[in-house]
């Protein structure tokens, strides 16, 4: 058995809660940090059927990347998520932006996902930038991310791609950030259309992989951290998935 205290401070010591932006809300939002657990559940969301895994599992702690309370709650009712953790005395830990800028987080777990190479980490602009295998065009490198992170699809705007910046989840606007570093390709989970637009009127190969598809790549790294830090409790991956399908995808 471990602390819920232990394993948070830890956390911190990964992804420390002030790297978080201001807007955000991060750490341990349900549940007594005085008790203890030995079984965890790592998922990127926290849903009403994640935490009926975490019962099923017997975990007493969830860990998930995107925070189960964000804005002011006005009611907590029984089809909500927070209210199942509460009634069936499941803690919550929530690491958002801070593990997005952590030197073990999302955007780094990205990056080794796409076998980046040469990379360096900008944690103040979300963004990891390093360089492919070999030059490859837009297309192929959009089939090489698909693969990769095992993703439903991927849209990509025109180009070649020889140096590659990456910003996890809604990063979209990080592809100006690409264009002012010098790189020429650009990935991240969700870009909208004007951004779209900008990445082919200044010659950025822009790639959009999915929200959860660019950021449930950290789970499993951050489960091996965190099992070698307290080999007497079990950290188990949730069977979660992407929770919407595509009718067409790249072949």
């Amino acid at each position: 058995m471990t602390s819920i205290r232990k394993i948070e401070e830890f956390c911190k010591s990964i992804a420390p809660y002030e790297l978080a932006d201001d807007w955000d809300n991060v750490g341990l939002l349900v549940g007594d940090e005085n008790d203890s657990v030995d079984k965890v559940l790592l998922a990127l969301d926290i849903t009403p059927e994640v935490v009926e895994e975490a019962q099923q599992i017997g975990a007493g702690l969830v860990i998930s990347h995107h925070p189960v309370i964000f804005d002011p709650l006005r009611a907590i009712t029984p089809d909500s998520a927070v209210y199942a953790l509460a009634k069936n005395g499941v803690a919550t830990l929530c690491l958002h932006t801070n593990l997005d800028r952590a030197e073990q987080g999302v955007n780094v777990a990205l990056g080794r996902a796409l076998e980046l190479k040469n990379t360096a980490f900008y944690p103040e602009d979300y963004l990891l930038v390093g360089e492919p295998e070999k030059p490859m065009t837009a297309q192929e490198f959009a089939l090489f991310i698909k693969e990769k992170l095992v993703a439903p699809s991927v849209r990509f705007t025109k180009g070649h791609v020889t140096r590659v910046a990456v910003s996890s989840g809604g990063g979209g606007e990080g592809v100006e950030l690409a264009k002012k570093y010098g790189f020429d390709a650009f990935v991240t989970g969700e870009m909208k259309h004007h951004q779209y637009l900008w990445a082919n009127t200044h010659g950025i190969a822009a790639f959009d992989a999915g929200h959860f598809s660019t950021e449930n790549i950290v789970i499993e790294p951050l489960r091996e951290t965190l099992a070698n830090a307290f080999p007497q409790t079990k950290f188990i991956i949730s069977r979660q998935t992407c929770p919407y399908s595509e009718a067409a995808s790249l072949k």
